[in-house]
């Protein structure tokens, strides 16, 4: 029997296709993924279809140890697909297949029975792109202890009004460079992280901010306090899940009660691994990322 999820992660289960092969993935089932290998019991709030691929996720995710009680089957829609296009250094633009399966999570009373008793709940924007989905996520986070924001902003659907709603219901809120612009854009701010601190606990009362920027490392807002991350050099092969392995193993050691630098220090350490292997979820001993306190 799994033990309880100390982390709910709620979204899109979707298929990679990429010109080497397809991947399983979807933000949040990678955090998932990435927290269980890192020890962190988490359960995946997600739907499938019916179709060949669903029936190949829900044998992947048992593989990756996680919890599948909460990843609903659609006797309709199809398995997500994102087919992805990586540029010279290996970041990738995705065209999403519309409708999918994960379009039309459900918000039943067993998965918000476990958002009340998972430590934290981590979302997305862009499983928030249909009606369905939206109103199944913002059910759950009205129960949820600690909301963890995974902005996902991906054209075409890059929504303002999702995302500030999104905000308003985060403790938590982590991002990209890219992401940043767009805050930035949208709200009439500088590009800066500063200025975006001061907005987002001005406006929507966040408590902690991260933000990460690649090869340019990353910087965190919490308890009062920032963080700030370099990069580690590392041979890229694909970006795919390296920002969602550095959430992982960030929200990993700050629940264990880890200081802020050290959590940082692991979680680039992790994302340059994850950069350096193909597809979101490589193979990996988490005691090789955790050496020294």
């Amino acid at each position: 029997m799994l033990t309880p999820a100390v982390v709910l992660c709620v979204g899109e289960t979707l298929w990679d296709v990429l010109p080497t092969g397809e991947f399983l993935g979807g933000a949040p089932l990678n955090v998932a993924a990435h927290l269980v290998r890192l020890g962190t019991p988490a359960a995946l709030v997600s739907r499938v279809g019916v179709d060949l691929r669903g029936r190949v996720a829900l044998g992947r995710l048992h593989e990756l140890g996680l919890d599948t009680s909460h990843v609903q089957i659609d006797a309709q829609l199809p398995t997500g697909e994102a087919r992805a296009v990586l540029d010279a250094t290996g970041s990738a633009s995705y065209a999403f297949l519309e409708p999918a399966a994960w379009d039309h999570i459900e918000g039943g009373d067993a998965v918000l029975d476990a958002a009340r008793r998972s430590h934290a709940v981590v979302f997305g924007t862009l499983a928030q792109r249909s009606p369905g989905s939206r109103s199944a996520i913002d059910r759950i986070l009205g129960v949820a202890r600690w909301r963890v924001l995974d902005v996902n902003l991906r054209a075409p659907h890059a929504d303002r009004e999702v995302a500030v709603r999104s905000l308003e219901r985060a403790d938590f809120v982590k991002l990209n460079e890219h992401e940043l612009a767009a805050f930035a854009r949208w709200f009439g701010i500088e590009s800066e992280p500063g200025q975006l601190q001061e907005f987002l606990k001005r406006e929507f009362g966040t408590t902690t901010l991260c933000i990460t920027r690649g090869p340019a490392g990353a910087t965190l807002w919490h308890e009062g306090r920032w963080t700030e991350q370099a990069a580690f050099a590392t041979a890229v092969v694909d970006t795919i899940g390296a920002g969602d392995a550095f959430l992982a193993m960030l929200l990993s050691e700050l629940l264990a009660g880890r200081a802020a630098a050290l959590a940082m220090e692991r979680a680039a350490r992790l994302a340059a691994y994850v950069a350096s292997r193909p597809g979101a979820v490589p193979l990996y001993d988490a005691e090789q990322f955790r050496s020294g306190e």
